[in-house]
């Protein structure tokens, strides 16, 4: 298979009539200047996976969702070019701190000077690890909302980190729930199997309200309650 051939399976599914999607996905607030620079930097430099951007509709949602929760210790996992690190500084209080990590080093450097061009970039620490490496290592921290968009096929094993890590009350938000909708296929592939599992282990969460969303490619909510 193709390189263009993998990345178009990985493209989030559209569940809406298009002309319906390109309505929704323009009737969100408008996204920052650095945003819109950021994605215009991703469809130069990244073009090949330009697909892994959050997008407009998710990253205003997750901007959304921050604010309201009142968030302050915030992870997120899977920077990329940091699309989502800037979405959740934005609607971040001001005294917030985000953590993004990602292990590949590139992500770091193309996503830091868009942080250091936004008023809101100050709150995010970019970090490099391995995300299976780097979640086991922290027993103390607490964090009241986490965004989950990093390696599928690890997908249940970050589940059951983050919610160790996730603060009661908090949100944790997994994107690509729905892979492109193969999660329902007879015979699925690796992460969509690894992503089905992901769902099932979150519905059967003790003490927690879990919401699945069909929204892009898919989001999963999961409110920690006790």
């Amino acid at each position: 298979m193709s390189q263009n051939a993998n990345n178009s399976s990985k493209a989030p599914k559209l569940f809406l009539d298009p002309a319906i999607a390109d309505y929704c996905e323009v009737h969100c607030s408008p996204e920052s200047e650095t945003l819109r620079a950021l994605v215009a930097f991703t469809a130069e430099k990244r073009s090949d996976f330009a697909v892994n951007l959050s997008g407009r509709s998710v990253g205003q949602l997750l901007k959304l969702l921050v604010g309201l929760s009142g968030a302050k210790s915030i992870l997120d996992i899977g920077t990329f070019t940091g699309y989502s690190a800037l979405s959740l500084a934005e609607g971040a209080a001001a005294d917030a701190k985000i953590t993004s990590i990602d292990a590949n080093p590139v992500c770091k450097e193309q996503a830091q000077p868009f942080l250091d061009q936004s008023p809101d970039g100050n709150k995010v620490e970019l970090v490099t690890a391995f995300v299976q490496e780097w979640l086991p290592q922290q027993p103390d921290a607490r964090f009241d909302f986490i965004f989950l968009d990093a390696d599928k096929h690890r997908y249940p094993e970050y589940l059951t980190e983050c919610w160790r890590l996730l603060a009661i009350g908090g949100l944790l938000v997994g994107d690509n729930i729905l892979w492109g909708g193969h999660v329902v296929d007879e015979q699925q592939s690796t992460r969509a199997q690894a992503v089905d599992a992901f769902n099932k282990a979150a519905c059967s969460l003790p003490n927690a309200t879990v919401v699945c969303l069909p929204l892009r490619d898919g989001l999963m909510l999961i409110r920690k309650t006790a």
